[in-house]
């Protein structure tokens, strides 16, 4: 990822009436990353966007892209993104390929045959171009909006609920596209998605917004990926006297008992003392499992439990 963000947020805020909807965002984001945007429903996630695609004005603060002020340098900044903000618009009684050119001519810039041919062979449409948009799955119309995104050769790409209605074979299909889009032509991604496992899957980088704040960014692997650190879950007999056998022994580990069962957080490589211990004070452990913290729980502890995203 080069050192200079294409996207620099800066305090940006919109208020709506006395309402505050965005509240002084502040953000940076790069070339060649997937930038994953989460948040519970009405936090903000489509306003932010609508204000980084020039759909809405800003009340208070700036959005540079490609060091472009929104503000002050609309066109110049707006000449660098691509999107899907809803879903892509189509003349389904033309082909895709009369599709891309019909787009490419309302550029100011020429776009030319040769860039029309490489955003088809990077979004994987070259057997099924020549055909028509309505004998076309959603999936391909979705992979078909990208290329015309695509077209004038962005630096930021935009997409909001880009797996939308896709089925799991589509939204890996498009996952694995913006991957290689982000990385082969070099843009920033920026995904607006309810779908955390994609998410996690997809990005490089995720923001979290709640209230029209920013309460988190963070690297995928680092919010997920605590290679030491799991959750355990022991089904043991006397319960509460395992519990408490647990408690005196690992006081700073956090813990707690569910069921038949008792959750606690440990490093993996303290599963056989664990075990040995409950043993030892006459605990029948009847199963005992560990899972890493998967985005899902993780975006359920900042947001405070709302997966409404």
């Amino acid at each position: 990822m080069e050192h200079k963000p294409i996207v620099e947020m800066k305090h940006a805020t919109k208020k709506i009436g006395h309402k505050t909807i965005i509240d002084d965002l502040t953000l940076d984001i790069y070339r060649g990353e997937v930038f994953g945007f989460l948040g519970p429903n009405g936090a903000g996630k489509t306003t932010t966007i609508r204000l980084m695609a020039g759909l809405i004005r800003l009340t208070e603060g700036d959005i540079l892209i490609n060091g472009f002020s929104i503000q002050k340098n609309f066109e110049k900044a707006i000449a660098h993104v691509g999107g899907i903000i809803e879903n892509p618009e189509m003349y389904k009684f033309m082909s895709g390929y009369d599709n891309l050119v019909h787009y490419a001519r309302m550029f100011p810039e020429k776009i030319s045959k040769e860039r029309i041919d490489e955003v088809i062979r990077l979004v994987g449409m070259e057997k099924r171009i020549h055909e028509k948009v309505k004998s076309y799955s959603l999936g391909m119309r979705q992979r078909l909006g990208l290329a015309q995104a695509l077209l004038h050769s962005p630096s930021l790409l935009i997409l909001d609920e880009p797996t939308n209605g896709l089925d799991p074979a589509g939204i890996r299909e498009v996952r694995n596209y913006l991957r290689k889009i982000a990385h082969e032509q070099n843009i920033a991604v920026f995904v607006s998605s309810h779908l955390l496992s994609e998410i996690q899957l997809m990005c490089d980088r995720v923001g979290i917004i709640q209230n029209g704040k920013l309460i988190s960014v963070e690297t995928v692997s680092s919010l997920v990926e605590n290679r030491d650190q799991v959750t355990v879950r022991i089904e043991a007999e006397p319960l509460e006297k395992g519990y408490e056998i647990l408690a005196d022994s690992y006081p700073d580990h956090k813990m707690s008992m569910a069921g038949n069962s008792i959750q606690m957080e440990a490093r993996r490589e303290d599963l056989p003392a664990i075990t040995k211990l409950l043993v030892h004070n006459e605990i029948a452990v009847f199963e005992i499992t560990s899972n890493k913290e998967t985005l899902e729980e993780k975006f359920l502890e900042i947001t405070g439990g709302n997966i409404n995203v």
